[in-house]
């Protein structure tokens, strides 16, 4: 056989499933941004509101972008686990959100 044929010419590429599932359930990439951009806004404490911004979340990873060094480095090392549970608990009592899952936060400088 060839390594580029299919052994099972019916096959359904998983990412056409995945796709199927998420439309079942009203969910597209974007409403779990819009859901995750939301709990992040709410969690996040006022001092820290105005220097760090979610711009990306995919496959469980949220970014964030930073505006200081400092706080860059005060989040990667002393909050990032705290956040991530804070965004999990946030998300989970909310119906439309409950499947979305935070699995990581990565801080970037903006």
């Amino acid at each position: 056989m060839n390594r580029h044929e299919r052994y099972n010419p019916e096959a359904v590429p998983i990412i056409d499933l995945v796709n199927q599932v998420f439309q079942k359930h009203g969910l597209s990439r974007g409403t779990e941004h819009r859901l995750v951009f939301e709990s992040w806004d709410r969690i996040v404490p006022p001092i820290y509101i105005e220097r760090c911004k979610a711009v990306s979340f995919r496959n469980g990873k949220l970014i964030v972008a930073v505006q200081s060094a400092p706080l860059l480095e005060e989040l990667r090392g002393f909050r990032a686990a705290e956040f991530v549970s804070l965004l999990n608990q946030d998300l989970s009592v909310r119906g439309e959100a409950a499947h979305v899952v935070v699995r990581t936060i990565e801080f970037r400088r903006s």
